[in-house]
């Protein structure tokens, strides 16, 4: 019972005790959830807390997006390294993903706050909908990326196991609270997502300046709707979610094929082409926790005492850049490490102007483009895919393609694993599709393997009989 009020209870006693808008709430001693909830104020103290909760390395700061390369065919190993994210790349049993006990605190967060914006003591109703979207907005992302984690593509689930995770959908702040939910079917935690980001689209707006593409608008909302009916093989939903994300102009697409043009996407502080990325403040720098210090040494020096520079792209991907891609240029850094050649990745280059204090770009304008080129391609219309792919492919210094057909998908696929690399998304991506994965260390995945879903940890089994393991644990 105490790690369950742990999990959900404890993530918004320990908020209040941490957060210093919520503080100025309440004296500093008497902190309920009753008062701290009462007013926008503490209701946008713990909304920004949420924010920082995407921020650890554990999350969205550095191990979901690492985890996602290294477990799929995208990265390697390097032979001298300092033993972090081994065991994934090896596809050891029980070495996974592991957001399920650190999420559901941070959703009951989110339930707290939809449970009581709107009857908040103060505050605008554009206020009170601005939180309200964010809320639903995140809640989702923190639904999707542990459906994906824990449980197969709703359309692609081997045999008959067809199970998500548990769905919690009111705030708890009170042991009298606390209940004991069982695993909602993959499908039925979809439609929850989607729920959760239509009414985002429909309350949000887009906010300007400075936070436009750290505060989470009305494009973000549906840029991850379309990532989502991609996910979901809802082709037209995909389509025009994308379309509507892309022409919110909240991200930019940068269209020079050059190296410097490639890589001022991701060496400026808030890039050009996001359309939401997780701002680090100077105060926030992960360090020697941070993605800049897991794809290189500082500097790009292999004598550097600071970083790692432990995760290098693998041969697989490595082959996969066509000859002439400027992206492998402008990505990769040619260095030796302890004696063996390897790449460093450019992508988190230190842009925010200090050690480990890169944005992470959650979703790019380019991840529409492919988005909608691909459901494009699978609905039958070969030319607007064609358009979409071939904007990437003249960006890369590549020929544009004329192919049709399973090629052209094919063509695509590629664009994609190539265009996202290193950003997280390539082992959901192959998952998504029930793909086979082969890596360099012979290791061989099928659909069906018991690798395939994270586990589901021992503790949360013992404290809740109602949940049911991953197959083959």
């Amino acid at each position: 019972m105490k790690n369950y009020i742990l999990l959900l209870v404890t993530g918004f006693v320990l908020t209040c005790s941490s957060c210093k808008k919520i503080l100025d709430v309440e004296p500093k001693q008497s902190i309920s959830a009753e008062g701290a909830l009462s007013s926008i104020t503490g209701i946008q103290g713990l909304l920004t807390n949420v924010y920082s909760n995407l921020q650890a390395s554990g999350n969205f700061g550095r191990d979901i997006i690492i985890k996602s390369e290294v477990l799929s065919d995208n990265c390697r190993i390097t032979v001298s390294n300092s033993n972090r994210f081994v065991g994934e790349y090896n596809n050891t049993l029980r070495t996974h993903f592991v957001e399920y006990s650190s999420f559901y605190p941070i959703i009951n967060k989110c339930n707290l706050i939809l449970d009581n914006v709107d009857q908040a003591s103060d505050g605008t109703p554009a206020q009170k909908a601005t939180i309200k979207g964010q809320a639903l907005f995140l809640r989702a992302l923190l639904y999707f990326t542990l459906a994906n984690e824990y449980g197969y593509n709703p359309k692609h689930t081997p045999g008959s196991f067809d199970l998500g995770v548990p769905i919690i959908l009111k705030g708890v702040s009170s042991v009298t609270e606390v209940t004991y939910p069982s695993r909602s079917k993959v499908s039925e935690v979809y439609i929850q997502i989607e729920k959760d980001l239509d009414g985002a689209i429909a309350i949000l707006t887009n906010p300007n300046g400075l936070t436009a593409k750290t505060i989470i608008g009305k494009a973000a909302a549906q840029a991850l709707r379309s990532r989502v009916a991609l996910y979901n093989e809802e082709w037209q939903s995909a389509i025009n979610n994308a379309t509507e994300a892309i022409n919110a102009n909240v991200g930019t697409f940068v269209a020079t094929a050059t190296v410097a043009g490639y890589s001022s996407i991701f060496n400026q502080k808030n890039s050009p082409e996001s359309i939401f990325e997780i701002n680090f403040d100077i105060s926030e720098s992960l360090g020697s926790n941070s993605l800049q210090s897991i794809y290189q040494r500082l500097g790009n020096s292999s004598t550097s005492s600071s970083g790692y520079g432990d995760v290098v792209p693998s041969n697989s991907l490595l082959n996969a850049y066509e000859k002439g891609d400027i992206r492998k240029t402008a990505m990769l850094v040619p260095v030796t490490k302890s004696g063996e050649s390897i790449f460093w990745v450019q992508k988190y280059p230190g842009s925010g102007g200090s050690y480990g204090l890169d944005n992470v770009r959650m979703i790019r304008v380019s991840e529409m483009y492919l988005t909608r080129a691909e459901a494009y391609s699978r609905s039958g219309q070969d030319g607007k895919a064609q358009d979409d792919v071939n904007k990437i492919r003249l960006r890369a210094g590549l020929a544009p393609t004329t192919a049709t057909g399973a090629t052209l998908l094919n063509v695509i696929l590629n664009e994609r694993r190539i265009e996202l690399a290193y950003e997280g998304d390539r082992w959901f991506d192959l998952v998504r599709r029930g793909a086979n994965i082969v890596k360099d260390n012979g290791t061989l995945l099928f659909s069906t393997d018991v690798r395939i879903l994270s586990y589901i940890p021992q503790g949360q089994l013992d404290i809740n009989p109602n949940l049911l393991q991953n197959p083959g644990y």
